[in-house]
C-alpha cells in the first residue's frame, strides 16, 4: 500500500503526462538499459498497449527510477524530443517497429509505436530482455 501511495505521489511530483494508473501499469525492472550518447535511459514495454515507458537514469525496479527522477534529476533539464525517440528505437527497430509520437514531461516519457508487419512484441522482448538488460548503445541524434 505504502508503495502504491508514493508512487502516486512521486508522478504527481514528475508531472508524468501520461494517466497516474496508465503509467502504474508498467512495472518491475526495465526492458532495456538504452545509452543514447551519452545520456542512459530505461525502458518499459507496456503488457498490452503500444507503448514503451522511456525514464532516465541507471537500471533498477520503476518504483526506484521514478524515486531517480524527483530527486536525483529534479532539477536536470530534460533532453530533446529526438533523444526519447532514439531511445525509444533502440529497442524497437530491431524488433521490426517504431516509435511514432512521444509525450510526456520532465524525466519520463511514453512513446507510441507502429510494427509495419506482424510482430509478437511480448516474445520478442521476452527473446531479447536479457541482452537489452546488458545495454543498448546508440549514437546521439544530431541537431
Amino acid at each position: 500500500m505504502f508503495k502504491r501511495t508514493f508512487l502516486v505521489a512521486a508522478l504527481a511530483l514528475a508531472g508524468a503526462c501520461a494517466s497516474t494508473w496508465h503509467t502504474l501499469s508498467y512495472d518491475g525492472p526495465s526492458d532495456a538499459d538504452v545509452w543514447v550518447g551519452d545520456q542512459r535511459y530505461q525502458v518499459w514495454f507496456h503488457p498490452t498497449d503500444q507503448t514503451v515507458l522511456v525514464q532516465r537514469g541507471a537500471p533498477g525496479h520503476f518504483a526506484d527510477v521514478l524515486a531517480q527522477n524527483v530527486t536525483i534529476y529534479a532539477q536536470d533539464r530534460s533532453p530533446g524530443i529526438l533523444w526519447w525517440g532514439a531511445a525509444a528505437n533502440a529497442v524497437l527497430r530491431p524488433i521490426g517497429c517504431y516509435a511514432t509520437e512521444v509525450t510526456g514531461a520532465d524525466q519520463m516519457r511514453e512513446v507510441q509505436y507502429v510494427c509495419p508487419q506482424p510482430v509478437d512484441v511480448g516474445a520478442q522482448v521476452a527473446a531479447r530482455r536479457a541482452e537489452w538488460q546488458r545495454g543498448v548503445r546508440v549514437p546521439a541524434p544530431e541537431g
